[in-house]
């Protein structure tokens, strides 16, 4: 069965002027259980004709259109009034809503701005709010659902998964459709959908989206799996990354790395420089994983390389805090102060000063210490500041994800 289409609408002002609308994957996540693909999603600043348009707009594309935001008491709040003129309706107050919110916050008479949230669009059906004043709504426009939503996440996501899902499952009865997120690492988006064409031309009915990040790619794929085929695409694309596979869903790098020496008992300490602690904080990020990793030293200076990392200083007069030797002893040095099975180092320049001709912005090295060997690397990345470290961070968890055997 052919996926149904779905628009999401985000309100809100402050969406155009700096602050990032992370909403879309989210909803993405909701819709696709239910048949559903996002196929566009539009940010509108607090206008009532803007608003307006877009809804109309939305729905002659899409089956299911989903506003969020602008539902507020407040004087930008405009999405009620928006709808209402997109479809040519009346705003009415409920006697229902009002005795809900009259009763829910022990009020014997609702002060204008809350009786105010008791207005709905002409015929809409109400979705109460468990965590808030402003009331969800669906209307129905021929065989088309618009949906409107509060904008809090901490609101719309309870009203999304008790009420509004149920709602487009009753009105649309579409098979649901399965979604895999294969996480690769150590390879660019062009490489990464080279590398998987073979196997998404072979399954020309799925839907397929690569999602490039700092060292990581993410390939999903998305469809009706009621014959297998987003398993066995899934299963194909496996075999084609290989090593570059680490992992599915929301797993990092660090989680994938940690989950390895969990497994085998193994412990591991790090030391950076031009990471700045980076690594150290992805690593924490992952519940659990002070059973894994006993710690690190950001070790910026020269100065504390030598002291605390054991690096010799006719090796930094030498060849410089740059340079292989540099990253080598770091990872040794910390290998042996943690006394931990393995460890890491990072010592680079994140730009975008500090470079010379023979040592650019971007130049990284990296150390590995093992039980067995020692390991270095050399890369040069691009971008400015904060990606040359994240892509860093990530390339030395890669590493060690690859070396716990």
């Amino acid at each position: 069965m052919k996926a149904g289409k779905a628009e999401l609408i985000c309100t809100g002002s402050e969406l155009l002027e700096g602050k990032l609308n992370l909403y879309p994957p989210l909803f993405h996540a909701r819709l696709a259980p239910l048949g559903f693909l996002l196929a566009r999603e539009q940010s509108c600043g607090d206008k009532l004709a803007d608003i307006a348009d877009a809804i109309k707009a939305a729905l002659s594309r899409a089956d299911l259109v989903l506003v969020c935001g602008g539902l507020g008491p407040t004087f930008d709040d405009l999405t009620r009034q928006a709808a209402a003129k997109a479809l040519g309706l009346r705003l009415v107050r409920s006697k229902a809503c009002a005795q809900i919110l009259s009763i829910n916050y022990k009020l014997e008479k609702l002060p204008p701005n809350m009786a105010d949230q008791a207005i709905l669009v002409e015929g809409a059906k109400a979705l109460e709010n468990a965590n808030g004043t402003a009331f969800g709504e669906v209307l129905v426009k021929g065989r088309k659902l618009l949906a409107l939503l509060p904008g809090p996440r901490g609101e719309w996501e309870p009203m999304f998964e008790s009420f509004l899902a149920a709602e487009i499952s009753a009105f649309f009865r579409r098979a649901p459709l399965t979604q895999i997120k294969l996480r690769l690492a150590g390879l660019g988006e062009p490489q990464a959908e080279a590398l998987l064409r073979p196997a998404r031309r072979r399954f020309p009915g799925l839907s397929h989206t690569i999602l490039a990040g700092a060292g990581i790619v993410d390939f999903i794929i998305t469809g009706d799996n009621s014959r297998g085929a987003v398993t066995r695409a899934g299963a194909a694309c496996r075999r084609l990354a290989g090593e570059k596979f680490y992992g599915e869903g929301d797993l990092t790098l660090a989680a994938a790395a940690g989950e390895k020496l969990k497994a085998r008992g193994r412990i591991v300490a790090g030391a950076e420089s031009c990471t700045g602690g980076l690594v150290s904080k992805l690593i924490t990020d992952v519940p659990g994983s002070s059973a894994w990793f006993l710690g690190g030293v950001t070790a910026y200076s020269n100065s504390a390389k030598v002291r605390f990392l054991g690096v010799k200083a006719s090796t930094l007069k030498k060849n410089g805090a740059v340079s292989q030797e540099c990253a080598g002893e770091m990872a040794a040095g910390t290998r042996k102060a943690f006394r931990s099975d393995y460890a890491f180092s990072v010592t680079g320049i994140a730009g975008p000063d500090g470079g010379t001709p023979e040592k650019p912005a971007g130049l990284v090295y990296f150390g590995l210490a093992g039980p067995r060997k020692l390991a270095t690397f050399r890369r040069q990345f691009r971008g400015g500041r904060e990606t040359v470290r994240a892509r860093a961070a990530a390339f030395i968890l890669d590493e060690l994800r690859k070396i716990i055997k």
